[in-house]
């Protein structure tokens, strides 16, 4: 399984010579298992991501894509994506639904006028797929994704991708307590091969951030520990934090197995 990180920050993109260490696109990851490529989050790398495939998106192609929740930063990508509207493509997005909108109009909601020239949701061609309980279901032959909803806002799902090896995707969580509070947390998590879980804030900015539904590095620690992953990745992490900041924070991290996540961050499980 090939991992690909497009997009590490969280909150909005950004773009500044203080940022091209780690990068400053929002959340967009996506996996290449044995040729089956999955999408998870769809922000501003997404766009990244389709400019390094253009010659692949000029015919029929197909990928599946997980939203684990709707804010903008999450999909912002979409507005500058032109696969989702080409008729040639087979593109399956799995979300929640959060109200009683169609789903394809919930996800599309701030890409019509006046916001966005085109009403994306009436033109897209991508099949639109309704998470509606945390039961696994399967993408394809030998790859099953496990949803885990958030007790926290947003409606949020955190997703375990299980292959021949197995990624979990924890972005908007929010640990917040001693790990002894998330027995089933730590069970989603158990001896995975990867966790990429959202560390927006450090330590010392989380206090004022409580109940934003972000995570710290140390809650990344323990969490690792109590479920015995095999490597960790910070990612979804806020712009107000420069390339010397990051590069700090990585030398100081004590286990080569965690590393803090950048804009084309490439990994093989």
């Amino acid at each position: 399984m090939k991992i690909k990180i497009y997009g590490s920050r969280g909150s909005m993109a950004f773009s500044d010579k203080t940022h091209t260490q780690y990068g400053g696109n929002s959340s967009c990851t996506v996996l290449d298992i044995d040729g089956h490529i999955v999408v998870l989050d769809c922000g501003s790398g997404l766009f990244k991501f389709y400019m390094d495939n253009t010659e692949r998106f000029k015919s029929a192609f197909k990928l599946d894509i997980l939203l684990s929740h709707l804010h903008l930063d999450h999909i912002i990508g979409f507005s500058m994506f032109p696969p989702v509207l080409s008729p040639d493509s087979d593109i399956r997005i799995f979300t929640r639904s959060r109200n009683d909108n169609s789903l394809v109009s919930q996800v599309f909601e701030p890409f019509k006028p006046p916001n966005w020239p085109v009403n994306i949701a009436d033109v897209t061609k991508a099949k639109m797929i309704e998470i509606i309980d945390e039961k696994p279901f399967a993408l394809g032959d030998g790859i099953t994704v496990t949803p885990f909803f958030t007790e926290l806002h947003n409606q949020t799902s955190v997703f375990r991708i299980d292959a021949e090896k197995s990624v979990v995707y924890l972005s908007d969580y929010e640990i917040q307590e001693n790990m002894d509070k998330h027995e089933k947390l730590i069970a989603f998590c158990q001896n995975s091969d990867l966790v990429i879980l959202d560390t927006c804030f450090m330590s010392e900015d989380y206090p004022s951030r409580r109940g934003w539904g972000h995570s710290t590095i140390e809650d990344g620690k323990a969490l690792a520990r109590a479920s015995g992953c095999k490597k960790m990745v910070f990612s979804h992490i806020s712009p107000m934090y420069a390339d010397m900041v990051l590069a700090d924070v990585q030398e100081g991290l004590d286990d080569s197995r965690f590393q803090i996540a950048f804009d084309g961050m490439e990994m093989e499980i």
